[in-house]
């Protein structure tokens, strides 16, 4: 994780040039742990991005767009209440540490003027944001945490706020680090970590580095690193990224002009998985359970199916029985006797507590049993496939699913009773599908769960347009605003939408079918994004990531 002292030190830099004197204008929560201010500050609008996320801690300004849930969270209706309208008035960073301490001014409903301090702690899996009064004492934080959760300190309501400690070097502590670094037996990658505070892991490897491969000193190497502003972004098999240019980490590199610009690309993909994953988290654990369920339910029944096979046996066994009845009495346990269907002797074994008419009744109610339970076995099975379809169709939806997909995805589960609760409270008066430009200026709009697919395929298009889908696999319903015939950028465009937006987007030659909307029919009994179709094309396709997300969305 490169997001250390030396990222902090020139983010509140940038942070300074933009956003003292702003006014915190909005304050959005839209993931667990990660919050959106939107701050007004000399005519402009600007996003700042909060994550106390214990794999993605960071903050930054952002241009992306993110959505933007209409229910609040408890702790983003504090936040509303305590800092909307607020100015902020300084931003510090705590020595060179990952804490940074935002002061805001606001009038109180008396009219007097407060100061509070938002208080960011960019500290891995005890990432926190913690607002506290003038006096140090602790308003409210986004994580609670007791003594003996995190390093002795208390972060709860009503507890005075106390700074991680830290016996590390300061490293602008010239003199401290000069008389440090001076000992050749604390120049090595262990000691350098655990005593120079802001250094990342990577940092301290491009320090050793450099010392090793270049002709400067030491606390030379510091001094640059600390003052150098080249913010790159390295990709290669782990992308990386920091203020300067690595020079021990081979690969691609890319340069921005702020670290803020860089953090903005940096997380943008990851950001959204893992809000996904985190929002997602209990859906996809339910449809995986259901799936597990279902396959399990299907090869039981199976099996039952299997073993309706001997149910002739039991048949057989009891006319044996009944033709041998003379020859029986109460008691017996078994009965040897010519089978005249194969001439051979068989042992039918018997039940000595039941009559010898009992036993031949007995076995056969156990064949018509199973005589009767086959239509209803098969009736089961073809159930159990056609729901296990389904819920496999919604499991790779989650694979490319955006926060608003996922909240209808959970309504769809609710309103089939799978899950109990009530419907999401977005505002939505329909699904919402994605829509695409082409190079040609063609519209493609796709769809990314049931609710939309059904929408754009037998609502939305019309019966010229052209359909677009993955070959025998889940995936999104594509569709191409303009008949037949199309261009051959257009064809492969929606094609490549159609296979990045399936199962099949980590495949090579992925076979993409498409047709006029006229031919696609649903199939009876099932949801309305199952159909069938007829007089396609196929074109081959390798699902390509930089052409989709080069493309322009409407």
């Amino acid at each position: 994780m490169s997001f250390d002292g030396n990222i902090i030190r020139h983010l509140v830099d940038e942070w300074k040039q933009v956003l003292l004197e702003g006014r915190v204008q909005k304050i959005y929560q839209i993931s667990r742990f990660d919050l959106l201010f939107i701050i007004h500050q000399n005519r402009k609008k600007h996003q700042f991005l909060i994550s106390s996320s214990p794999r993605y801690a960071r903050s930054y300004i952002s241009t992306r767009n993110y959505d933007k849930p209409e229910s609040p969270p408890t702790f983003c209706m504090f936040l509303r209440k305590q800092l909307i309208g607020g100015i902020i008035r300084d931003i510090q960073q705590f020595e060179h540490d990952r804490v940074i301490v935002f002061s805001i001014e606001k009038r109180n409903e008396l009219g007097d003027l407060t100061t509070k301090q938002m208080i960011l702690e960019m500290m891995g899996r005890y990432s926190n944001i913690i607002v506290t009064n003038e006096d140090g004492k602790i308003l409210e934080a986004i994580k609670h945490s007791l003594p003996f959760d995190t390093e002795n300190r208390t972060i709860f309501p009503g507890a005075i706020y106390e700074t991680p400690s830290s016996t590390k070097i300061n490293p602008y502590d010239s003199e401290k680090l000069h008389k440090f670094l001076s000992n050749p037996e604390n120049i090595n990658y262990r000691t350098l970590l655990q005593n120079i505070m802001g250094f990342s892991p990577l940092a301290i490897h491009e320090v050793l580095y450099r010392f090793e491969t270049e002709q400067q000193s030491l606390h030379d190497i510091f001094q640059t690193i600390l003052t150098t502003s080249n913010p790159t972004m390295i990709t290669a098999k782990k992308d990386q990224f920091y203020h300067i240019d690595l020079h021990h980490v081979k690969g691609i590199r890319t340069h921005y002009n702020s670290v803020n610009e860089l953090l903005d690309d940096f997380y943008v993909d990851r950001d959204k998985v893992d809000m996904v994953k985190q929002y997602a988290k209990e859906l996809t654990t339910f449809v995986k359970n259901s799936i597990h369920r279902l396959q399990h339910k299907i090869d039981k029944l199976a099996i039952d199916l299997e073993q309706t096979k001997t149910m002739d046996e039991y048949r057989i066994k009891g006319e044996l029985i009944q033709a041998n009845l003379h020859h029986l009495q109460k008691g017996e346990d078994h009965i040897e006797c010519l089978n005249y269907y194969t001439n051979e002797i068989v042992v039918i074994p018997l039940d000595p507590t039941k009559t010898p008419v009992q036993n031949s009744a007995q076995y056969f109610k156990k064949y018509k049993k199973m005589k009767t339970s086959i239509p209803y076995i098969k009736r089961q099975i073809a159930s159990a496939h056609k729901e296990l379809e389904y819920f496999m169709e919604l499991e790779s939806q989650f694979d490319y699913a955006s926060l608003r997909d996922i909240a209808e995805i959970k309504d769809e589960l609710i309103d089939k009773k799978y899950l109990r609760g009530h419907r999401s409270k977005q505002k939505r008066n329909k699904p919402n599908f994605d829509t695409y430009i082409d190079a040609s200026g063609i519209e493609i709009i796709v769809g990314k769960n049931n609710l939309q697919n059904a929408l754009i395929t037998h609502k939305l298009a019309k019966h010229n347009d052209v359909w677009f889908h993955v070959q025998n696999a889940p995936g999104s319903h594509v569709i191409v605003r303009q008949s037949l015939p199309l261009e051959e950028g257009t064809i492969r465009t929606a094609a490549n939408l159609a296979a990045y937006y399936s199962k099949m987007r980590q495949s090579s030659s992925v076979a993409v079918d498409y047709t006029e909307v006229r031919n696609i029919k649903k199939i009876p009994g099932k949801t309305a994004n199952f159909v069938t179709y007829k007089n396609q094309k196929t074109i081959y396709i390798d699902p390509d990531e930089q052409l989709i997300l080069a493309l322009k969305k409407a």
